[in-house]
């Protein structure tokens, strides 16, 4: 790694809650590049062993029951969708802002203000870098931003508010060899004895040990005034090493050699060296093992500590310490302020009462967007749908070969009471969880196309919107409408509401860079995007229950009045879920308190401003 030296062009400066200036150094686009590339060949090698090598084991071992085979298969789907999509997210969010690559480069994301990177904001920049990528996967986009960006920063660390900051090392310092100095005493030769002296030491080895005997009896019995001579138990020539050595470490911190404006320094690094040891074993442990398996004296040690070593951080500034000695200290109180104010890990409780009554309430405070979404989403697909009713050939324009197929095998599939897709009961885990990872991946592409002004976002509801239109149309021109929806309500309800919910995230966060408001374009993106990330993880978990609905009910063999009747049951209990916390209340929610949880309560407000949703 460059010394810091080298490193105090490209900095960022930010204030703890101490009022205590911690300098960061910037990461380049060189070195996140490379860190990426070990991160790819991590994942690829991960994704690789889970496709290919369990399989394989699996068939060397023998033969598997067909159940099993099948939940198999969508377990190995569920975790492929998930170490693809949350492998980032995972080591950035849980793990100070590192991933493997990221460590063995020497780098790690952070908040701008200078805080530890939370899981919301993991998500967020990392859920952003499929447009990044584009086209993909040259990384275009994001490499071109990145060059051209003061900071660095993507799309994704834009809407996250993070930057990707050098890993501080120590380094040794200037004052404490001025310290030791110190502590020696002042120089106790004129500069013309000590210059004889070195000149004796230098020739020494040179002279015969007579000669050296003479010489060294007289010059010793000239310094000795000034240096006690134990006559017992010394030689001469051991008598002017010993001094020489001596005095040499008192002139290091005087007259040419003296490093100037050290002496200050010098003293708080020998005042306060043990303190510091003390301070650096407990963050070590801490970093280890984690805050909460320190005792509770020792974190109120480390937390006293802390700031004894924030003070001295100042005190070093206003000494004009070296800079390996601010850079040091900087380390150290950079290192404790992001475990101190690292925000807890919620727990399972928290989780479940954000799903129960955050998320609803946030749904319903940012209906306007969701609304328009709905708009870009359902719009096309009326038009789609009489464009295709009115010209019944223009469905093979829009439409692939298999859906075509499909609607004209659907009549006599229709007649013989077969179903629009029925599967054998052991394959309906694997079609669950195929469903769930798809749908979950267009509503990622949804929410992260409003980075870009949302227009992304317009785009994946628009082309969704006409699909959907152009097969409600082709099935209706073959008279096979209830066949159909017989089969798409009992989960389709509940999975076009989100993919709303979801394009309305993706448009509030768009929202920032069209209208910021009283805020900044970069400040509003910030602000918008936490909440925006909200409403996409609320998301998530509507379309596990409608990927597990489309895998189970959809298919399964039943009466339609009953696949009617199911749908009608999700329908009511969808509508129970997101409005049931207004009517208890007798009315929307004001302010944000009603949208604290999980996903809104662990970031602070975006540094320096007061800039709010």
């Amino acid at each position: 790694m460059s010394t810091p030296a080298a490193l105090v062009d490209r900095r960022l400066e930010v204030e703890t809650p101490e009022h205590v200036a911690i300098g960061y150094s910037l990461a380049d686009l060189g070195s996140r590049f490379a860190a990426l590339l070990l991160d790819a060949l991590v994942l690829g090698s991960a994704l690789a062993v889970l496709g290919v090598g369990i399989p394989w084991l699996v068939r060397r071992l023998g033969e598997i029951p067909p159940a099993l085979s099948g939940w198999g298969m969508g377990a190995l789907t569920l975790l492929g969708f998930a170490l693809a999509w949350g492998y980032f997210v995972y080591f950035e969010g849980l793990r100070n802002g590192q991933t493997p690559g990221k460590r063995r480069l020497g780098i790690r994301v952070v908040h701008e203000g200078g805080f530890p990177l939370t899981l919301r904001g993991a998500a967020i920049r990392n859920l952003l870098r499929i447009v990044d990528i584009q086209p993909a996967p040259s990384w275009l986009l994001g490499g071109v931003v990145m060059l051209l960006h003061p900071r660095t920063q993507r799309l994704g660390d834009m809407a996250a508010g993070t930057v990707v900051v050098w890993e501080r090392a120590g380094a040794r310092l200037p004052e404490e060899s001025v310290a030791a100095a110190d502590a020696a005493g002042p120089p106790r030769l004129s500069p013309e004895e000590f210059a004889a002296l070195s000149g004796y030491i230098a020739r020494r080895g040179t002279l015969s040990a007579e000669v050296r005997q003479r010489i060294a009896g007289g010059l010793a019995a000239r310094l000795e005034p000034h240096a006690p001579w134990d006559r017992r138990t010394r030689t001469a020539d051991g008598y002017l090493a010993s001094l020489h050595e001596d005095e040499a470490a008192r002139r290091a911190a005087g007259g040419e050699e003296a490093i100037s404006g050290t002496r200050a320094a010098a003293a708080l690094v020998r005042r306060q060296r043990e303190t510091w040891a003390e301070y650096r074993t407990l963050l070590e442990r801490a970093q280890s093992r984690g805050m909460s398996r320190l005792s509770e004296h020792e974190m109120s040690r480390f937390a006293a500590l802390y700031r004894e070593v924030a003070a001295d951080l100042a005190r070093a500034r206003t000494y004009d310490g070296s800079p390996e000695l601010l850079y040091t200290l900087e380390q150290s109180v950079g290192a404790g302020h992001n475990l101190l104010y690292r925000p807890a890990l919620r727990s399972g409780r928290q989780l479940a009462e954000w799903l129960l009554r955050g998320f609803p309430a946030l749904v319903r405070r940012r209906w306007r967007p969701i609304m328009l979404a709905a708009a870009f989403l359902y719009l096309p697909a009326l038009l789609a749908f009489a464009a295709v009713r009115l010209d019944p050939p223009r469905a093979r324009a829009i439409l692939p070969a298999e859906i075509i197929a499909r609607a004209e095998s659907g009549v006599e599939r229709d007649a013989q009471g077969t179903g629009y897709i029925e599967i054998p009961e052991i394959f309906m885990p694997v079609m669950a969880t195929s469903i769930i990872t798809n749908n979950v991946q267009v509503t990622f592409v949804a929410f992260a196309g409003g980075v870009l002004a949302g227009l992304g976002t317009v785009l994946v509801l628009v082309f969704n919107g006409v699909f959907l239109g152009a097969v409600a149309g082709l099935f209706a021109n073959h008279a096979l409408s209830l066949y159909l929806w017989t089969f798409v309500l009992p989960h389709g309800i509940i999975e076009l509401t989100a993919i709303t919910i979801a394009g309305g995230a993706g448009l509030w966060m768009g929202s920032a860079i069209v209208l910021p408001g009283r805020c900044t374009r970069r400040e509003a993106l910030t602000v918008r995007g936490r909440e925006a990330v909200a409403l996409l993880a609320g998301t998530v978990f509507l379309l596990f229950v409608a990927g597990i609905i489309e895998g189970f009910i959809s298919p399964a063999p039943i009466p339609r009045s009953l696949k009617l009747l199911f749908a009608a049951l999700f329908a009511a209990l969808l509508i129970l879920y997101l409005f049931a916390g207004r009517w208890a209340s007798g009315g929307e929610e004001s302010g944000s308190g009603a949208t604290e949880g999980v996903w809104t309560r662990v970031d602070r407000p975006v540094s320096g401003t007061r800039c709010r949703p």
